[in-house]
């Protein structure tokens, strides 16, 4: 019985395998009357590392698309070594510098090594020699040491008798080769005190008052001698005549000489080359050396 179980077992599988196999060979002639095989274009071959494209086959035409390669770096010939190009700015190398101080308030007598007016223009420049030896803890400026300044204002003499105006300041001070910044003022000019930084020349004013009046004066004084001839001789009794315009002159030039005066105008400056100041610093100067 076990047998004959066996045998149908046997007739049956292998039934089913030649069924398969025909089931194969039908589908492979299905394929072949549908396309025609021998026309198909051959496969691409493709290097095993990378894939630079793929085809893609449709029922009609063959169909490729791109694919992108992989990013490659430039190297350089000589170290064969990839070159990076950098944005980053370069650092500056540090300087040793040391300053020493010199206190606000040191005055330092200069000396002016250029010509300046009222008439300078406002932001020109100006030099100035130092006279003496400056004194700090740990340099000393020698004389002829250059200090640089800077016309900050400046007018031509203007009516109510105003004199011209020109102001000065130190800017800054060149010593051993470098240039120190400084903030300094002028307070005394030829001897003179300077108020302000303000180099002013002389108010107008007053001489414009005795201006107004000396040609009143000089009549008032020949009226007087021509007076005085008449009253010792015979023609005393003219000397109304001869006094009164003078007297009447002189008074109403004197009230009205103030106002005239308005309109004269102060003196002018003029500093030459040469010329001796003092310079005062108005805030801490570090030399640098």
């Amino acid at each position: 019985m076990k047998r004959i179980f066996a045998l149908l077992l046997v007739i049956l599988l292998s039934g089913s395998a030649v069924f398969a196999v025909e089931a194969d060979d039908s589908i492979d002639e299905i394929i072949k009357k549908e396309y025609n095989t021998s026309s198909l274009p051959a496969l691409p071959k493709t290097s095993p590392k990378s894939v630079e494209s793929k085809t893609i086959f449709s029922s009609d035409k063959p169909t490729t698309t791109a694919v992108p390669s992989t990013p490659t770096i430039t190297k350089s010939p000589e170290t064969n070594t990839p070159t990076i190009k950098s944005d980053l700015p370069t650092i500056p190398q540090k300087v040793n510098v040391r300053t020493s101080k010199i206190s606000w308030g040191k005055k330092i007598p200069v000396k002016f090594n250029t010509n300046v007016s009222d008439r300078t223009r406002k932001g020109s420049k100006v030099t100035f020699i130092t006279q003496a030896p400056v004194v700090s803890k740990y340099i000393t400026l020698p004389t002829g040491t250059v200090i640089h300044g800077t016309v900050v204002n400046s007018h031509a003499p203007q009516m109510l008798g105003n004199g011209g105006l020109i102001a000065v300041k130190a800017d800054y001070i060149t010593y051993n080769g470098r240039t120190s910044y400084c903030e300094g003022k002028i307070v005394d000019l030829n001897h003179k005190a300077v108020f302000f930084n303000n180099v002013k020349g002389d108010n107008g004013y007053f001489k414009g008052i005795q201006k107004v009046r000396q040609p009143a004066k000089t009549f008032y004084g020949k009226s007087m001698k021509v007076t005085k001839k008449l009253w010792n001789g015979p023609g005393a009794i003219l000397t109304p005549v001869t006094y009164l315009p003078g007297a009447l002159f002189m008074v109403c030039d004197t009230a009205v000489s103030p106002f005239i005066a308005l309109f004269h105008k102060g003196d002018n400056v003029y500093i030459n080359k040469g010329t001796t100041a003092t310079i005062k610093l108005t805030s801490p100067a570090y030399i640098e050396y």
